[in-house]
């Protein structure tokens, strides 16, 4: 019920399809090592979400990731990686701490050694976001379904 609750969220905030997210949210909670916290506003609407996993081979994104980082020599930072999947906040609340704060929960409760993200290279709000926050290009013009994207790195032990 809850990862049907948050696909919803994602839909309204990304004004995405419902059919075509839900499923992917189902999926990815089934995978290893799965993490996803929620925040909540004070009428008990949902005000963030953010999930991840721990990245292994067969996985779809593990599975395209992996030979564009070999292109740089980095293909070993997935050995070990939990893979921050959606980082959503409301937009009415955006800048309010809610993103941050649920990002970094979810972190530190990761078990792996590194972290692994991406973003739209169109996306300027979520790199500057995640660049003030600690984290390092790993590539950038990673392209996936004809649209560009970066793929950002952190430590996380």
């Amino acid at each position: 019920m809850l990862i049907q609750s948050a696909a919803a969220f994602y839909q309204e905030a990304w004004q995405v399809s419902f059919a075509d997210i839900a499923p992917q949210f189902v999926r990815h909670s089934r995978y290893s090592v799965y993490q996803g916290l929620v925040k909540l506003d004070e009428k008990s609407h949902m005000a963030g979400l953010v999930y991840g996993y721990t990245s292994r081979p067969g996985q779809y994104y593990h599975d395209l990731l992996r030979p564009a980082l070999q292109e740089n020599g980095k293909s070993d930072w997935l050995d070990d990686c939990f893979e921050l999947v959606e980082l959503v906040v409301a937009p009415s609340v955006r800048g309010s701490g809610i993103g941050i704060a649920l990002l970094n929960q979810l972190l530190t409760a990761a078990p792996n050694k590194t972290a692994v993200l991406t973003t739209r290279e169109k996306n300027i709000r979520a790199i500057q976001f995640y660049e003030r926050n600690g984290w390092e290009l790993l590539k950038d013009s990673f392209y996936l379904n004809e649209k560009a994207y970066r793929i950002y790195e952190k430590k996380l032990i």
